[in-house]
């Protein structure tokens, strides 16, 4: 396993969370999209909404990326 094979599952995992943090602004799911952008420190909660949702998503990435490359085949 590479370094390049970690960091490319990371990477998606990242621009999922990204996907998931603007499509959750745009349906505006329960009010949290207008919270989220009229908050008085703008871009400081939307950004810790999507730092910690990528460690969450990259994490969830790897870890089956992982256990799928290491599956052995019956």
């Amino acid at each position: 396993m590479s370094l390049h094979f970690v960091l490319w599952h990371i990477g998606i995992g990242a621009l999922l969370s990204a996907g998931f943090v603007a499509a959750l602004l745009h349906t505006d799911l329960h009010g949290i999209g207008t919270l989220l952008l009229r908050a008085p420190e703008h871009p400081f909660p939307l950004l810790l909404l999507w730092f910690f949702l990528g460690l969450t998503f990259a994490s969830v990435q790897l870890g089956t990326a992982i256990m799928l490359h290491f599956r052995e085949e019956p």
